[in-house]
């Protein structure tokens, strides 16, 4: 499944989603993530999204999404979901 659809269906059911991204220096990530919104940038789409592990707000690149996976967890949000 695309991971962008995972991602909104998992936003709109309040559930967090194990997201797998690499980042600016190559290095590839998976963390538990409360997906939020998806923003039009300078240089395209960028997910924004609150990280369990880091316990704060991030964002990446569309383009930088590898995978994403539900977790089944419900998370209460933190901000507005904009899915």
């Amino acid at each position: 499944m695309d991971p962008m659809v995972t991602i909104a269906e998992e936003a709109r059911a309040g559930r967090t989603v194990l997201l797998t991204a690499r980042g600016a220096d190559g290095s590839i990530e998976t963390r538990e993530v409360e997906p939020y919104s998806l923003r039009s940038g300078p240089n395209g789409l960028r997910l924004f999204y609150w990280c369990c592990k880091k316990q704060g707000t991030r964002n990446t690149y569309l383009s930088n999404i590898l995978s994403a996976e539900p977790t089944g967890r419900t998370f209460l949000p933190r901000f507005a979901v904009e899915f």
